[in-house]
């Protein structure tokens, strides 16, 4: 994750601070995630397609 959006070090210092942005970077990654997603028109599809159950 933190190769992918270019991030090289963290800017605080103790584990709360690490930990907190740590969290922030993974949120921004998923919501960069679905935005691509939505912008592409992938949204409501499935990898693989679903079974059905009886």
């Amino acid at each position: 994750v933190k190769e992918d959006m270019n991030f090289r070090r963290y800017l605080y210092r103790g584990t709360k601070n690490v930990l907190a942005q740590s969290v922030m970077l993974a949120i921004g990654f998923d919501i960069n995630k679905l935005h691509h997603k939505i912008m592409s028109g992938r949204t409501g599809t499935h990898l693989f397609e679903l079974k059905k159950t009886a």
